[in-house]
């Protein structure tokens, strides 16, 4: 199927929270920025899908037929965690895989929206021109919905997929591995599952506010939502040029001016987070030599500044040898910063110790434009709803210098948000380090 974008620019007052009732309406994507810097994009909409493409060589092709110099939107979807184990020889990992979403999904959809946050006075709205076979939206409509009601509702912790011993025996093994010269590193999660009587928009709404938010994800499929306040890119391609932007190392916020100083001071000059960048910037120039050449590394450490915590990060950049969609995905895919080094054997090591499924959790979600162009995020801090029944997940990198007792507050801390966003009641194994017993 050969498409064509139609432009149109339409005048209307809108915030994320309008587009993210326009997103749940007409069951699509939301890729959002809470943040005015420019360089994390602009906030894309699709809405009504017309093609579901769940097979990456049948993606290629679609994205080879209808290449043009266009920057428009083509394709938004997703590719999940347990999507690795296509990409490498059958028996090499377990089979370990969460099924609540597809596991590879680029949806074409009859509409996008593309929102800047530098005027919020007009839309671009882009209409795919395709055959006459497939339902069309009155652009009228489009944006008659109701308005996002934020109500007092709550969530109920349901539990963890590791309890508290069992996440910090995980990370003491995890130690004894890099001991025994398995691996450098490995990135240990635990999932979390609550059931809320929050609606989805309502649950976008207050995460969205609950942060600074680069590659922010709302979407919608088959009744099921995906809301995503990731603040790590996966990759980004631009006219040639492939950047990566992993990030490692964490400390928490403090509301006191001279703690949070030190707090940061604190993370620019510990050597275990200073490390374990270095081990994962490596990683990633690795896999990005791959596809590129003249890889290089810029500013490191750089410092990502939210409202719960600091984190560290570096830009990684190269230019494409190759303009195919698979082949970058096959040399990068999964993120080196959610997984480990050596990649496939810290993969193998997840799989021992989490003993579930990741799904979507560190997949990545974007889009792919006309002419090639791309950008995904990792899908952290990320929040999965179906019919009131939600999860998500909190881990973090595990080296030699880690301590069990750390590590597990951490996951608390990387939470918090989420918590408060599901307006969840006080629970002592999940917050017993964020609040007075």
């Amino acid at each position: 199927m050969k498409i064509n974008p139609v432009l149109n620019t339409l005048n209307v007052l809108w915030d994320t929270d309008l587009l993210f009732s326009v997103t749940d309406k007409y069951d699509g994507a939301c890729l959002f920025t809470s943040t005015d810097d420019q360089s994390y994009g602009k906030n894309i909409v699709g809405i009504n899908p017309v093609l579901n493409f769940t097979d990456i060589d049948v993606l290629e092709s679609f994205l080879r037929e209808n290449r043009s110099a266009s920057d428009t939107p083509l394709v938004l979807g997703h590719i999940a965690y347990d999507f690795k184990d296509r990409l490498e020889d059958q028996g090499l990992y377990k089979n370990v895989h969460e099924r609540i979403f597809p596991e590879f999904q680029f949806t074409l959809y009859e509409y996008y929206m593309i929102a800047d946050n530098s005027d919020r006075t007009k839309i671009d709205l882009i209409r795919m021109d395709i055959p006459r076979k497939y339902d069309r939206i009155d652009p009228g409509s489009i944006f008659k919905v109701d308005p996002v009601r934020i109500s007092g509702g709550k969530s109920v912790y349901k539990g963890s997929s590791l309890t508290k011993e069992q996440y910090q025996n995980s990370v003491s093994k995890i130690r004894d591995y890099i001991l025994k010269g398995d691996i450098y590193q490995a990135n240990l999660t635990r999932k979390i599952t609550a059931e809320t009587d929050l609606t989805p928009v309502e649950l976008a709404v207050r995460l969205k506010n609950s942060n600074s938010i680069g590659f922010g994800v709302f979407a919608k499929s088959e009744g099921k939502y995906v809301i995503s306040t990731s603040p790590e890119r996966f990759l980004k391609t631009d006219n040639g040029i492939l950047t990566s932007s992993p990030i490692k190392g964490t400390v928490e916020r403090s509301d006191d001016e001279q703690k949070d100083i030190e707090n940061l001071d604190t993370l620019l000059n510990s050597q275990k987070e200073l490390a374990e960048l270095a081990m994962i910037v490596d990683l990633i120039r690795n896999d990005m030599n791959k596809v590129c050449t003249g890889v290089e590394v810029k500013e490191f450490p750089a410092v990502m500044k939210l409202r719960n915590v600091y984190h560290l990060y570096s830009d990684v950049t190269g230019m494409l040898v190759t303009n195919k969609f698979s082949d970058i995905i096959a040399a990068l895919f999964p993120g080196g910063s959610i997984t480990g080094c050596p990649k496939i054997r810290a993969c193998q090591i997840i799989e021992e110790l989490e003993g579930i499924g990741r799904g979507l959790y560190t997949g990545n979600y974007g889009y792919v434009s006309f002419n090639g162009n791309m950008d995904f995020n990792i899908m952290i801090r990320t929040l999965f709803c179906d019919k009131g029944n939600i999860s998500f997940n909190a881990g973090g990198g595990i080296t030699l210098l880690s301590d069990p007792e750390n590590e597990y507050k951490e996951t608390i801390h990387k939470a918090k948000n989420i918590y408060d966003a599901l307006n969840m009641e006080e629970i002592w194994e999940e917050r017993y380090c964020l609040t007075e017993k």
